[in-house]
């Protein structure tokens, strides 16, 4: 995305892409929430091998992707929405930004341990850890950073801009 130097103009002109990868991560977030829920029997050592090879090609693709989508918000969004958006430092865009770190930390934990040798089911729980981190993630960005670039949005819309 070419950045114009302008936050406003470069979160307008990119907001419709934005949300539908907003939509299409947490799609995929789901998806990677159920199939980590699924546990083969407890001692089935090559079931849980398996399963954590599926689980890991898929979630380290949705990792890449939800990186990048993260940043473009960091540029664009979490700017515009922090003046919109009361709270200031306890406030949600400094959540989001907070969840964002931990969430890459617990990553980094994960692809070490994984690394190291770590078995398929701490593997997992591990996984697990940065999903539920990142749901979270998505749920604060929908009920609040949501509703006030749609509005900023339509009022863009409206004024003719």
């Amino acid at each position: 995305m070419e950045r114009t130097n302008f936050p406003l103009l470069d979160l307008y002109l990119t907001y419709d892409q934005w949300k539908e990868e907003h939509q299409a991560l947490s799609i995929r977030l789901r998806e990677l929430g159920l199939l980590v829920s699924w546990h083969p029997g407890n001692y089935d050592f090559t079931a849980w091998d398996d399963h954590h090879r599926e689980v890991r090609a898929l979630f380290i693709s949705f990792m890449q992707d939800w990186q990048k989508h993260l940043y473009c918000e960091q540029q664009t969004i979490f700017p515009l929405a922090r003046s919109a958006i009361c709270g200031g430092s306890i406030g949600p865009v400094a959540v989001l930004e907070q969840d964002g770190s931990i969430a890459i930390q617990f990553y980094e934990s994960y692809l070490q341990a994984t690394a190291d040798g770590a078995a398929s089911e701490e593997a997992l729980r591990l996984l697990q850890q940065v999903l539920m981190i990142i749901a979270e993630h998505f749920r604060v960005e929908d009920e609040n950073i949501v509703p006030v670039t749609d509005r900023l949005m339509e009022e863009i819309d409206y004024s003719g801009l």
